[in-house]
């Protein structure tokens, strides 16, 4: 492989760091991402372990959530460039892009269903065939090197013969209807945004918590709370375990 890809060793590294959810997509409609481009590996965090090796970088040096604006993304960042430190000397051949990071306009969603990680769920979010909706998107690789296909999971999914718990588990009616080719996703993401402002859902999901699915790796409280909240009361949360000056540079503006 050119530039000394090593995809199989990139995912065993990835995979240690809690980015324990990979596969390959087709990646010749990516060319506006990287020209030439091929293949791209769509890495995803499945249950808590990410979550875990996070917050033991924090404890390490709990500085770090209060000097950081996205501090999730620079720990994934991190393991990234431990993993392939090459990279930034080959941007003709490979391109790293982070979840959330700013850029080129990358639909994740559509990168894991191409790449066989799962099927968009009625919440809208990825339904992975293990952990369900307890998986986060995290980062691509998009290469010129032409990996195997990792393919789809077979059949619909099983938001198509599932009863639907998410859908009254909404306390503020977002969830609605069902699902269809044209429209996937139930999740009214207006209703949703103006019901949560203010009220306590912002520590927990009641719609991914009424899921089926996955439930082994459902994520702790703490995780929760901060996934759902990442700049307010779940980034305070999260200072306390760690005995950090919680507001410290808190901007109601970041996510991760």
């Amino acid at each position: 492989m050119p530039a000394g890809l090593d995809a199989a060793r990139l995912r065993l590294e990835l995979a240690r760091d809690g980015l324990n959810v990979a596969g390959v997509a087709d990646g010749r409609s990516w060319d506006h991402v990287l020209p030439g481009c091929r293949s791209v590996l769509v890495f995803g965090s499945g249950g808590p372990r990410l979550f875990e090796a996070f917050h033991a970088w924090l404890r390490a040096a709990p500085e770090r959530l209060q000097t950081h604006p996205h501090p999730l993304d620079d720990f994934v960042a991190g393991c990234i460039g431990l993993a392939d430190p090459d990279a930034p000397r080959h941007p003709t051949q490979r391109r790293w892009a982070l979840c959330s990071a700013e850029g080129p306009p990358i639909d994740f969603r559509r990168l894991a269903v191409d790449a066989g990680l799962g099927w968009i769920s009625r919440t809208g979010l990825l339904l992975h065939p293990e952990h369900g909706l307890w998986l986060g998107l995290r980062a691509a690789l998009f290469t010129t090197t032409d990996l195997p296909r990792t393919g789809l999971p077979p059949g619909p999914g099983p938001c198509a013969s599932c009863a639907a718990p998410c859908v009254p588990a909404c306390p503020g009616g977002a969830m609605s209807g069902a699902p269809t080719t044209a429209q996937p996703s139930a999740w009214d993401w207006r209703t949703c945004a103006s019901f949560r402002v203010g009220r306590p859902c912002h520590a927990r999901c009641d719609v991914r918590n009424a899921c089926p699915e996955g439930t082994g790796s459902r994520y702790p409280g703490l995780a929760q709370h901060y996934h759902n909240d990442p700049a307010g009361s779940g980034r305070t949360a999260l200072a306390r375990t760690l005995g950090a000056a919680a507001g410290v540079g808190v901007d109601p503006g970041w996510k991760d």
